[in-house]
């Protein structure tokens, strides 16, 4: 009795599992059909062999097919979290699926599970050293210290609404990241200083920007995409100076402003990532820039403006 529901319990875990179907579980024929099996993985994970051998063990000795070809392709790779692409051909069908798990073993183990099951349901069922149906429930998240990276980044931004012109800065960023937020330090200086706005007089001011900012994003997506919201709090100093009168001034003034928008990143390798962050930025602070001498403003900052980042940055 116990048998019968461990085998129901297998053979409706594998239906779940892979889109690709399960062989018959009738009698095997007398003929076997090929297997073939690829496993791409990182020297840290498990080997082919290591993996093919716990198939091996799953379905109880050697490898027999009930009934046409079978073929296994699984590529893994480590995001911020190990994920495997599976993709099968069997009996003419193709099934697609991809798996993630804190630890490569984790992949490795699901994988041999899910091939074992497709090679042959009922031997996996009988198999006394199968693991239990609980194995295959969905991990516990990992804790905040397994899941938590730092960050080092250089990135290059271009913004409009801040000064008289489009701007141009380069910076360096610090954060912290997990598996659902990320948080960046990031520092940005202007590189264009001939950011000019005038006066019909001809009194003109040139202006430059640095700034400081806190940007929160939050990850909608999965292992090597990345996307979601963001907000950013930003602060800096604009720094501009008047010409083209005898009361020039050369002045300081605090920048301040709140923003908020989106990021979409992607992964290369294990340790680097790239991003492109998009925000609305409206400014707390806008002071008039004038001439003591001469009316009128030379310049004053838009109630609302824009930002757009890239970053490349190293996850540790």
């Amino acid at each position: 009795m116990l048998g019968r529901r461990l085998r129901s319990i297998v053979l409706g875990v594998a239906g779940v599992i892979c889109s690709a179907p399960i062989g018959s579980t009738g009698q095997a024929s007398a003929e076997s059909s090929p297997f073939r099996f690829t496993w791409s993985a990182p020297e840290e994970c498990p080997s082919q062999t290591q993996v093919q051998a716990q198939i091996s063990r799953l379905v109880g000795g050697d490898i027999q097919l009930h009934e046409g070809e079978l073929e296994v392709n699984a590529l893994v790779s480590h995001g911020q979290l190990w994920a495997a692409d599976l993709t099968t051909q069997h009996t003419g069908q193709t099934g697609r699926r991809t798996i993630e798990a804190p630890s490569c073993k984790a992949v490795a183990d699901a994988i041999a599970l899910i091939v074992a099951l497709l090679i042959d349901p009922d031997a996996v069922a009988a198999n006394s050293q199968a693991p239990e149906p609980e194995a295959l429930a969905v991990p516990e998240p990992p804790t905040g210290k397994r899941q938590m990276q730092f960050l080092v980044g250089v990135h290059g931004q271009g913004r409009v609404g801040t000064l008289p012109g489009a701007d141009i800065g380069m910076g360096l960023g610090l954060g912290l990241a997990s598996a659902r937020w990320r948080t960046d330090v990031r520092w940005t200086y202007g590189l264009r200083r001939d950011q000019v706005a005038s006066l019909p007089s001809g009194a003109s001011g040139r202006f430059n920007i640095a700034t400081g900012a806190v940007t929160e994003c939050f990850n909608l997506g999965q292992s090597q995409w990345g996307f979601g919201p963001c907000a950013a709090v930003e602060a800096g100093r604009v720094s501009v100076r008047g010409y083209g009168s005898t009361a020039g001034f050369s002045r300081h003034a605090p920048w301040l402003a709140l923003g908020g928008g989106a990021f979409l990143s992607l992964a290369i390798g294990q340790h680097m990532r790239t991003s492109m962050e998009v925000d609305i930025v409206a400014p707390m602070y806008r002071p008039d820039y004038v001439f003591q001498d001469i009316p009128g403003v030379v310049f004053k900052t838009p109630a609302v403006g824009g930002r757009a980042l890239a970053d490349a940055s190293w996850h540790f």
